[in-house]
């Protein structure tokens, strides 16, 4: 991996690979998914990791986050001490719990430009949090602060009892594996029950040994919180870092172990935070949500039987979401009718935004149509196989939904052929994602469009506009030159650019660059049968590129806006060379 980023570095702006990037993560057992921690003179930049995915050691995928053109000074001019000092002030919670040591990173989230801070993690009671302080490591300043802790809920209802400190977690020990089956009915029973239900989903369908994937022992309290002194507490669960802790309800409300779904979707937090990392703000917040949901509705699913079920927490007496139509609980199902809210609402709306993706699960599973775009079922058992896959090798602490979106196209990829998996399955994936706003549908056969083209042969002496219909596949434009560059833009964002060309076989090489400003175009390889062969999914301007040996026979390459297109006079150049 380090050979390709020494050899083509310049494309994520790299001066010095070998010290920008370091090692943190390898899975599967040969290797072919490196996870890649992005540093800055020997200091973390937070959130920025780069996936390198290989398969039959052949490069296949880089996905992820880098930062590119940070230039600051590395020493700090204040201590971790004095860090933590100004957190605890700020935060006004003098005994608040320091959860891991202070440690200096580069902040370039939602920072301009990039900063040199501290990171104080700080665990409070009331407000319930988990709270992530970035300390200015030359003035001091608060560069940034926000809540990461998951939780099921955050709204607040009055009417129940408990002990409220998480400094008494876990509690008095009421059960271990070899006592716990014989509890009474109650909250701890079916916290027993269930957190044994998550481990076994997690086993039995992804051979996963506890959340950590290394035999964590799942530490569980319940009965937590008491009204009007810690409401946020009795109507609440959450996984704190360490274990998961269920409020105990009251009123209208079960206590909050009451529902299997809940309790995977909390373990699922678990696992999420021992690969992806997902944070808990705004989009990617709502992505670390809507993991949790898929998993506690998929793994609740499979216990039941009733696979028609995708409400969340049902059992507790009440729906907090609903996967087959979030706008029943106020959630949007669209892009169109995506919140953004500020941070202090929902941290940036992570219960709210979650049901996007969520639409987009049921679809994949169930099949539908939403708006003039129809996906067909892929099914349960493959789709829990894709998500998984997606979370935990494709993911990374800033990801988004455009990341899942890829994530999941790409991990169907990696899979076909396992698990009863297919190249038409990849699409309704990637269908499904377009019935919710997030990119186009697949190319088939009987894809329409309409290709408004200007050409620009490196070697021509002219420009040509051709503005030509393009009814379907059969008339996309080319056959493209080997080694010529086109110039082309796209005039909408429905729009799409839809090019062949046929090769005699061997090593082929498309490069997507110089997209307009403000842009982000996803660029896709399909074969003569309408199969998805190659894909580059990079975030925003940054150049796409697909490569590799392909076998003799014609090629379409596919063009498609995943923000905002640009105009007539923004073009884009292509480029392949093919045998």
């Amino acid at each position: 991996a380090h050979d390709f980023f020494n050899r083509y570095g310049n494309l994520f702006q790299m001066k010095n690979p070998t010290a920008e990037l370091a090692l943190i993560n390898a899975t599967d057992a040969d290797g072919s998914h490196l996870r890649f921690q992005q540093m800055y003179k020997g200091i973390p930049v937070w959130g920025a990791q780069l996936l390198v995915h290989s398969q039959d050691g052949q490069l296949t995928a880089i996905n992820g986050h880098y930062q590119p053109g940070i230039d600051l000074n590395p020493t700090p001019g204040l201590t971790a001490a004095q860090a933590e000092t100004i957190a605890r002030t700020h935060l006004g919670a003098a005994q608040a719990t320091l959860l891991a040591n202070v440690e200096l990173v580069v902040m370039t989230y939602h920072t301009e430009p990039a900063a040199l801070t501290w990171l104080v993690q700080l665990a409070t009671n009331e407000p319930l949090g988990r709270w992530l302080y970035f300390i200015d490591a030359h003035t001091g300043g608060i560069t940034y602060n926000f809540n990461n802790l998951p939780h099921v809920r955050n709204r607040q209802i009055y009417d129940a009892n408990g002990a409220c400190s998480t400094s008494s977690l876990p509690g008095s020990l009421v059960a271990i594996e070899a006592t716990g089956g014989t509890l009474p009915a109650g909250p701890a029973k079916d916290a027993f029950d269930y957190s044994g239900a998550a481990y076994d989903y997690y086993l039995s369908q992804f051979g996963r040994d506890s959340y950590d994937g290394s035999g964590a022992p799942i530490i569980t309290s319940v009965k937590f919180g008491t009204a009007g002194t810690c409401n946020s507490s009795a109507f609440n669960a959450f996984w704190n870092g360490a274990q998961m802790v269920f409020g105990s309800g009251g009123g209208s409300y079960n206590h909050f172990a009451k529902a299997e779904d809940v309790v995977v979707h909390e373990f699922t937090h678990a696992v999420t935070e021992y690969t992806a990392g997902l944070i808990y703000q705004f989009e990617q917040g709502a992505l670390n949500e809507s993991m949790s949901d898929i998993f506690g509705v998929f793994a609740q699913q499979r216990s039941t039987g009733d696979f028609n079920d995708w409400e969340l927490g049902e059992d507790l007496n009440v729906v907090f979401r609903d996967m087959s139509d979030p706008t029943l609980y106020g959630q949007p199902a669209h892009m169109s009718n995506y919140n953004e809210l500020g941070w202090v609402d929902d941290n940036g709306g992570v219960h709210t935004n979650s049901g996007i993706p969520n639409k987009a699960a049921y679809l994949m599973v169930t099949g539908g149509t939403s708006g003039e775009i129809t996906a067909t079922a892929v099914g349960l058992s493959k789709m829990e196989q894709i998500f998984y896959r997606a979370l935990t090798n494709y993911l990374s602490p800033l990801s988004g939904f455009n990341d899942i979106k890829n994530s999941t196209i790409q991990a169907c990829q990696d899979l076909i052929g396992s698990f009863g998996i297919t190249f038409a399955d990849c699409n309704q994936v990637q269908n499904a994602w377009a019935a919710v706003g997030l990119g186009s549908a697949a190319l088939t056969a009987s894809t329409k469009v309409y290709l408004p083209v200007l050409i620009n042969g490196t070697g021509g002496a002219t420009d040509a506009f051709i503005y030509e219909p393009n009814d379907d596949v059969s008339q996309a434009y080319g056959p493209l030159s080997s080694g010529v560059t086109y110039w082309a833009y796209l005039q909408t964002n429905g729009d799409v650019d839809i090019y062949h060309f046929t090769t005699s076989g061997g090593f082929i090489d498309i490069s997507l660059s110089s997209l307009p400003s403000g842009t982000n175009y996803d660029l896709e390889l399909y074969n003569n049968a309408g199969q998805l062969v190659g894909v580059s999914y990079n975030s925003g301007t940054t150049d796409d590129s697909i490569s590799g040996t392909a076998p003799a026979g014609k090629y379409y390459i596919y063009i498609s806006p995943t923000t905002t297109a640009s105009s007539t006079t923004d073009s884009y150049q292509l480029a392949v060379t093919y045998p």
